[in-house]
């Protein structure tokens, strides 16, 4: 019986389904006795496109100050309940530019308002993350706000997951899919501005979203740091994202330091989208199958249950092609290439150390044994590109009100997402990675070596729960938000060798997960009557986290060759000695298991109070100021700030707007806690087993690593906004982010450089060993420029778009703790501690520049989006040195037709042209392994595909 057993995780699974049960049928039970409350009012109508008379199914309308809000149906219709008195009516819609009214209602009546809404840019979209205040468009808004229509786009883009739609939509995100790198490869890390993962917090429904389990160990994006599963989430199940491009930590809290991600997920009622899409890449593999479907139905007077499922199924790609690694053991043979601790694993290797003419004898016996066993070269191919995924998610958003003007809402989901990827191969050649003894020419369990997949099954499930409403004229909302993520390793076609021939080859190797609980109260009030309007806000937060990490069964980590015997013969007395009597590699090759001293239960607490208020001094002139103070109980307090402004001229057709904040990150308990064995490349590009050790672990302490510390920021930016045309939006923005004390996860420490850990690494069965540390202080520079043109012609109308990003990451100070410089015994300190290669991950993992430039044309029944993106210059610093990969530009085109009313058809490509990344030079390719990188847009290629949408 497995540790981590399907058992476990289906009780996961029916904890939150059964959460989610509980609020549908809270809602549902709650909604027969919410008769309308008679000292409120009804305010009705419908939401129309001005031009069409199309209604605009899914409008956004909202009571402005206040809570209270809806969406429209699919015939555009509306209906709200509000307090009577002097309100404010805001209607929008995606793509439409948004309209306000000013009411006077009584109490117990009906009142009936239309509002037709003219196309416009996204840019006029009103935006709610950034502000706790009125509701603005990202043009009228303090600092630099996207508002991304998910679910637009969706329906438009070749992209298949979240992740991949935001990075060709927003310049200044980037993710990328990872090969090779463990479960990273299931959990695609996503930057924004280039910082990493862990500094960019993720909202839903404005609500703190809890981050992965998974901490990203390996040479990839977001080294050492830990990020959120965006592709948990179904993109069917979320309206539109917005992305806040500014410090926000005097606002959200920790990890805000880069910026905010909101996702505001679907409210719309009576109405059914479904859609299936299929595809497949150039190569002819990589398929992808999706569906997924959206309903949602009415709950009383003017609550709704949305309910999004999903499933996809990506087939896993391949871009390795021959390489020039030696595949058998040699040493049997005259003057062929034994085994080596070291240098040479490859022919042009043996070329350089011994000559031409041994590398020309050693690739002739590899020859010889391939044509002796039947085999091709091809079948030792290696396997690098995209996982397979497999993954289906559910996803509820409700609401319903109670009365009194209160409102108790719940959304929350989960994904349940298996992951099959592929760590290195293991060739004959490396005999201490065989389960078989030299001595045996004939082992029936591996004799040609194995490739070894890992089969990880991650779990995110999430729910929160909320009461909000309005008492005295202020607004107040308290909820309570839980999360958790879980990730488990499965080794399949894989051994201990410690155990020769009697290993098994399918291994639980352990697993890890991370769970948190956010209780929120937010209270604000907008005073009309003061100045231009003031609007004040402050709350408090009270959060837990908890880290984990698993076991797994004994031969995924123990070394069977390692035993105690009697030494007799170099002492005076007999000692009792520990020997490796196998010389085999511990544990299961591709992933080492967690021991039971890697086990992990860890928990902290924080709280959290807030400030934050906007004034308008004038119709024209706002500024906004912002303090949070956090206290943690690991590492203390912290208290930040921000002010902005913004200054309206020529008739709000030109805004100037600046920002200055502090902000904060916490270590994560993943970054003090983690420990583990792993496989990867050495600075020599050999595979060695790495281990990486805890804050407080003993090695840490014998290298001389303090404790973790908090990260701290200093965000500067300003920029301008301006509409100098009609139809022509446009913004730009400069940005200044300084972070101290950066949490990295060092370079590899070895028993050359550091003998006193020596035994603690025999122990684990790890040949180096790396720990996380305060280490290196930034600064980010960069701007942001985004542009809409709404042009209509003749024969129907094109929206044009270009957007681009800039950004430039430099290291400013290397701070080398001085107990760990009188702990070293090597000359290369600063090699060893924070090299090149960790310093490349940390400034370079991302193009420099990305620009994007989109033409979405609509006549009546057909609609045409092209979109092309240049990724910018990016260097990768490889196993043998820093690579610059040249820019790249990419063509995307989609063409759709709508069969029905209710039906569309869509066909087209991302990567139209199969543009590839230039390849690696040969010494960061392993030897031919890895002819590309996953820089820029992949090392995936071209992407077909076909999509049928419904909407009922």
């Amino acid at each position: 019986m497995l540790p981590f057993s399907p058992p476990r995780r289906l009780s996961a699974f029916g904890s939150l389904l059964l959460g989610l049960a509980v609020a549908c049928a809270s809602l549902g039970a709650l909604s027969p006795g919410m008769a309308q409350a008679q000292s409120s009012a009804t305010v009705q109508g419908r939401v129309v496109d001005a031009e069409t008379g199309a209604p605009l199914a899914g409008a956004n309308v909202q009571v402005l100050g206040t809570q209270r809000g809806t969406s429209a149906d699919t015939d555009g219709q509306y209906r709200v309940r509000v307090a009577p008195g002097d309100l404010r009516l805001r209607a929008s819609f995606v793509g439409y530019s948004a309209e306000t009214e000013q009411l006077r209602v009584e109490a117990g009546e009906t009142y009936t308002f239309d509002f037709e809404l003219t196309p416009g840019s996204t840019l006029d979209d009103v935006v709610v993350v950034g502000s706790r205040g009125q509701s603005r468009s990202a043009l009228q808004s303090a600092v630099p706000v996207d508002a991304l229509p998910v679910g637009e786009l969706t329906t438009q883009s070749p992209q298949t997951d979240l992740n991949q739609l935001l990075t060709y939509t927003a310049p200044s995100f980037q993710a990328n899919r990872q090969t090779s790198s463990d479960a990273t490869e299931f959990i695609d890390p996503a930057t924004l501005r280039s910082l990493p993962p862990d500094q960019l917090l993720v909202l839903v429904n404005g609500k703190r979203r809890h981050k992965s389990s998974l901490v990203n160990t390996l040479g990839t994006v977001g080294r050492g740091a830990v990020g959120t599963d965006l592709n948990a989430i179904p993109s069917a199940a979320v309206q539109r994202v917005e992305v806040l491009r500014n410090g926000a930590s005097a606002q959200y809290g920790s990890d805000a330091v880069a910026g905010v991600l909101n996702l505001q997920m679907k409210e719309a009622t009576n109405q059914l989208t479904a859609d299936v899409t299929t595809g497949l890449r150039n190569a002819g593999d990589g398929e992808v199958v999706k569906v997924s479907a959206n309903y949602g139905f009415a709950v009383g007077e003017e609550g709704f249950v949305n309910v999004t499922g999903m499933f996809r199924d990506r087939a896993r790609t391949n871009r390795a092609d021959g390489n020039q690694l030696i595949l058998f053991d040699q040493s049997d043979f005259p003057n062929g290439v034994a085994p080596p601790s070291g240098f040479p694993f490859a022919y042009p290797q043996v070329a350089g150390i011994i000559g031409e003419e041994a590398a020309q004898n050693a690739r002739r016996i590899d020859n010889q044994i391939l044509n002796q066993r039947g085999l091709e070269r091809s079948d030792f191919q290696f396997r690098v590109g995209q996982s397979a995924v497999q993954q289906r998610a559910v996803f509820l958003n409700s609401e319903v009100g109670l009365g009194n003007d209160a409102t108790l809402y719940a959304f929350g989901g989960l994904s349940y997402k298996n992951g099959i990827g592929a760590p290195f191969r293991r060739l004959p050649f490396s005999t201490s990675a065989m389960p078989y003894r030299a001595s045996n020419t004939d082992p029936a369990l591996f004799p040609n070596g194995f490739q070894p997949e890992m089969n990880s099954d991650v779990v995110d499930q999430s729910l929160t729960i909320g009461v909000e409403g309005t008492i005295g004229g202020w607004t107040w909302d308290l909820s309570n938000s839980y999360g958790r993520n879980s990730l488990d390793y499965q080794m399949d076609n894989t051994v201990n060798a410690s155990l020769l021939q009697a290993s098994p080859t399918s291994i639980y190797a352990g697993g890890h997960a991370f769970s948190q609980n956010v209780t929120n109260l937010d209270v604000s009030r907008f005073f009309d009557d003061a100045l231009a309007g003031i609007n004040v806000a402050f709350g408090g937060a009270y959060r837990t986290d908890r880290y984990q990490i698993f076991s797994g069964e004994e031969a995924s980590y123990r070394n069977y060759g390692r035993v105690q015997l009697i030494d007799d013969t170099s002492a005076a007395s007999p000692q009792l000695v520990t020997r490796d009597t196998l010389g085999k590699e511990p544990g299961t090759q591709g992933f080492v298991g967690f021991r039971p001293e890697n086990e992990v239960d860890r928990t902290r607490s924080n709280v959290a109070a807030y400030l934050d208020t906007e004034v308008n001094l004038t119709e024209n002139l706002l500024v906004t100021a912002a303090g949070r103070y956090e206290n943690y109980s690991d590492f203390g307090g912290t208290l930040n700030g921000r002010l902005a402004a913004r200054w309206g001229l020529l008739d709000g057709r030109l805004n100037l707007r600046g920002s200055a904040s502090t902000g904060f990150r916490a270590p994560s308990l993943h970054q003090i806690y983690f420990n583990e064995v792993r496989t990867d490349f050495d600075d020599q590009g050999q595979l060695v087993n790495i281990g990486t050790f805890s804050n407080d672990s003993e090695v840490a302490r014998i290298l001389g690593i303090p404790q973790l510390e908090e990260e701290r920021s200093r965000s500067y930016s300003a920029g301008i906004t301006a509409s100098p045309i009609e139809n022509l939006d446009l913004t730009i923005d400069g940005y200044q982010i300084y972070v101290d004390d950066r949490v990295v996860l060092t370079g590899e420490f070895t028993p050359d450089n550091a003998p006193e850990i020596v035994d603690l690494l025999s122990e684990v069965g790890a040949q180096n060993a790396q720990v996380f540390a305060n280490a290196v202080n930034t600064k980010t520079t960069g701007l942001d420029v985004v542009a809409t043109y709404r042009l209509p012609l003749p024969t129907g109308t094109v929206e044009l778009s270009a957007a681009g990003n800039v950004n430039d990451t430099e290291i400013q100070a290397l701070t080398i703790p001085e107990t760990v410089r009188a702990n070293y015994e090597g000359d290369d300190l600063q090699g060893t501690f924070f090299g090149r290669q960790e310093q490349g991950f940390l400034t370079e993992s991302n193009p420099e520049s990305k620009v994007t430039l989109s033409a979405d044309y609509q006549l009546s029944a057909f609609g045409l989006l092209v979109r092309t993106v240049r990724f910018g210059e990016q260097v990768r610093p490889g196993f043998a040195q820093n690579q610059t990969h040249s820019p790249e530009w990419v063509v995307d085109a989609t063409a759709s037709y709508d069969l029905t009313e209710a039906a569309t058809l869509s066909v087209g490509a991302s990567n139209l042209f199969n543009n590839y990344p230039d390849e690696q030079v040969f010494g960061n390719s392993y030897a031919g392994v890895f002819d590309y990188a996953p820089v820029q847009q992949g090392l995936n290629g071209a992407f077909y595909f076909a999509r049928l949408n419904v909407q009922l």
